[in-house]
């Protein structure tokens, strides 16, 4: 039974460092590897964790904040204990992990929100002359609109007089002329016909003779 307590208590120790390392990977980027601690003293590697977390949390400024933040309000990281519910769901009852890994993942954009909304501040006014300037051209700006959509109508009318100007132009010098070259023409060949039978009518009486 002490065996198994004992190995309990390695495993944890090792989950601890483990976690501590990755903590440390994702604050500053690159963690040096370090000889196994197997065979140290589990004292000696409680105090050397707790040492490692006091330097982290004086270096970090976002692991101070969570420190706080675990002192406050501790229910955060360890909840009281709920009634036993039929299908717990890890979304609606998440662990301690899985809350600090959260807040881990999105501590680097509270800093970048906190100065864009700082920015703001410091953000000029545009000039208000511009604006007295335009509401002031207003009725100016309306009389143009009504005498362009007069303009646009007279456009429009006077599109149509054309339309049906050239239309009449068309039919009286293009088809009337047609018209009027094709009864010439028929009119021709009727006199040359006349002609032909009066020609040939003389030559026959002609010849008679």
């Amino acid at each position: 039974m002490a065996d198994d307590l004992n190995e309990v208590l390695l495993q944890t120790l090792d989950m601890l460092e483990w976690r501590l390392r990755r903590i440390e990977f994702v604050l500053n980027g690159n963690v040096p590897p370090e000889r196994q601690q197997a065979d140290a003293p589990v004292a000696s590697r409680l105090q050397k964790l707790e040492s490692r977390l006091s330097s982290l949390a004086g270096s970090s400024r976002t692991i101070s904040e969570i420190l706080q933040l675990q002192s406050k309000h501790a229910d955060i990281f360890a909840p009281t204990e709920q009634p036993a519910r039929a299908l717990p769901s890890s979304m609606d009852d998440p662990t301690p992990e899985i809350k600090l890994g959260t807040i881990l993942t999105e501590a680097p954009a509270y800093p970048a929100t906190a100065s864009q909304l700082t920015s703001l501040h410091d953000l000029p006014l545009p000039p208000t002359e511009s604006f007295t300037s335009l509401v002031a051209l207003s009725p100016r700006i309306a009389q143009l609109e009504q005498n362009q959509l007069a303009q646009a109508h007279d456009i429009s009318d006077l599109r149509k007089r054309s339309g049906k100007a050239v239309l009449r132009w068309h039919e009286v010098m293009v088809l009337g002329q047609g018209r009027c070259w094709a009864e010439w023409d028929s009119r021709v060949r009727k006199a040359e016909r006349d002609v032909r039978r009066e020609e040939v009518k003389i030559e026959r009486e002609a010849g008679a003779v």
